[in-house]
């Protein structure tokens, strides 16, 4: 039997990252230190009743840009097709998470530290 090298590194990759991401939400769990993954804040952006969202149509296709200002709390996304292409939050001017969907794509239920 033969090994694939790039299979094997790839399962292994994956693996790691998932361990890493286990890991981290236990961390924070532990340390009761608040948290909500990429997919979590995104839902919450969108049906919060105070987010500012404007549609554009550009090239055929329909995005959607939502801005939420709460408290302390700055949030940009950017989606299309219920689709999370971008989201930036911040708290107090500092930088809680930078997601981006074509190099974060696996990490979009990885836990974000909120404080």
């Amino acid at each position: 039997m033969e090994l694939d090298g790039r299979k094997l590194k790839d399962r292994a990759m994956a693996a790691m990252s998932k361990f890493k991401h286990n890991m981290k939400g236990t961390y924070y769990s532990i340390a009761d230190i608040p948290t909500a993954s990429v997919q979590e804040l995104a839902d919450f952006i969108q049906i919060h009743p105070d987010t500012h969202a404007i549609k554009k149509s550009l090239l055929g296709n329909t995005y959607t840009f939502f801005r939420l200002n709460l408290n302390n709390y700055r949030f940009y996304l950017e989606t299309t097709n219920d689709r999370i292409l971008q989201l930036d939050g911040s708290l107090n001017g500092k930088e809680l998470v930078t997601y981006r969907s074509y190099r974060d794509s696996e990490d979009i239920y990885t836990p974000v530290k909120l404080s």
